[in-house]
């Protein structure tokens, strides 16, 4: 009987330390990054216009993708961006260490949670 306390006991502590763990979630915005960085077809980035400023053509939106990859990218959202996906990104660049990838974030509006519920207050009006 004491036996069967422990183990339930020790099978709670564990279950409280899995949810202390921090787990690596990836954002659809990192998603897409990640598919457009390392050059993999998907639904979500198919429809994705390419630019490579060292091609000297007028149309280079149609040209065939570049297989390599790129080290380097900007993202920038039309509208309010967030400190988590910000942070998703940097994650994924560093988790990505055979090579060293660069992102940088951007986007039109940045808010704390006072000034969202403001927002929202105002939309719900």
């Amino acid at each position: 009987m004491f036996s069967n306390l422990v183990n339930k006991a020790s099978k709670f502590a564990m279950e409280g330390v899995k949810n202390l763990v921090v787990k690596q979630y990836k954002l659809p915005v990192t998603k897409i990054v990640d598919n457009l960085m390392e050059c993999r077809s998907s639904p979500e980035t198919d429809d994705y216009r390419y630019f490579d400023p060292k091609l000297r053509s007028t149309d280079n939106a149609n040209v065939v993708r570049n297989r390599q990859g790129f080290n380097d990218a900007i993202v920038f959202m039309i509208g309010g961006g967030n400190y988590i996906e910000y942070q998703n990104l940097q994650d994924y660049a560093k988790i990505r260490s055979t090579t060293t990838k660069r992102i940088i974030y951007g986007c039109t509006e940045l808010v704390n949670a006072s000034q969202f519920l403001e927002q929202l207050a105002k939309l719900g009006q």
